[in-house]
């Protein structure tokens, strides 16, 4: 092997291993737990001393006086964030006097950029009050999220007077109370999303249906 070759060889495994750590980086904040998952952030469930208060901001989905509320920090742009919404609303519709899930934002700026207006977006749907259908709407197109009008979502969400909506967003009115979540959740710790809180336990990454009708049924524990 000549030095050239030598040379390239030498810069072309760095290059696969940069790639490969990077991969993992990503992979550690959008978690699917699993028996057989990789090593990453601790799936077991975490006692919180503060839930309660916790469940008392956000957007509400379902009866605000169900005695079960599933707090979901989530992150529009999120493969995983998706999937756990027909996780999570199977379980809402099987025990609707049950069960309520608030929806509290978590954008992962560093790989997501356009979470964030997406959060914001969402919460502007809310001042119409058609939150749950845009957060259907973003969670359904989630791959044009970035490249398709936040309008384009309103439409598909119902909403009424789409003038008003732009102008919310264009103001970042609400950029506050999406970066109140997103600081709550980095006091929490929380290392992934979805991130769920079921009766008290913290409980991160992305549930099966059978696992979080147990939650919800056993009273979190």
């Amino acid at each position: 092997m000549t030095r050239n070759q030598l040379t390239s060889t030498l810069v072309t495994g760095v290059l696969v291993t940069c790639a490969v750590l990077i991969t993992a980086a990503v992979v550690k904040r959008e978690f699917l737990p699993s028996a057989a998952a990789a090593p990453g952030p601790d799936p077991r469930p975490r006692k919180l001393e503060n839930a309660v208060a916790l469940a008392q901001t956000g957007q509400v989905m379902g009866r605000p006086d169900a005695p079960v509320k599933i707090v979901e920090f989530s992150d529009f742009q999120c493969p995983f964030c998706a999937r756990a919404q027909e996780v999570i609303e199977n379980v809402r519709r099987r025990h609707p006097d049950r069960v309520a899930v608030v929806f509290r934002h978590f954008p992962l700026d560093a790989i997501h950029p356009h979470a964030r207006t997406a959060a914001m977006a969402s919460e502007c749907a809310a001042e119409q009050g058609r939150f749950h259908a845009y957060h259907d709407a973003l969670f359904a197109r989630q791959d044009s999220i970035g490249t398709r009008a936040w309008e384009a979502f309103a439409a598909d969400a119902g909403l009424r007077d789409l003038p008003a909506f732009r102008q919310c967003v264009d103001s970042r009115r609400h950029a506050a109370a999406v970066e109140r979540d997103a600081r709550v959740a980095a006091e929490l710790g929380l290392e992934v999303t979805p991130s769920l809180i079921v009766n008290g336990e913290l409980r991160p990454g992305l549930p099966t249906e059978e696992e979080l009708e147990r939650w919800v049924l056993a009273g979190g524990r």
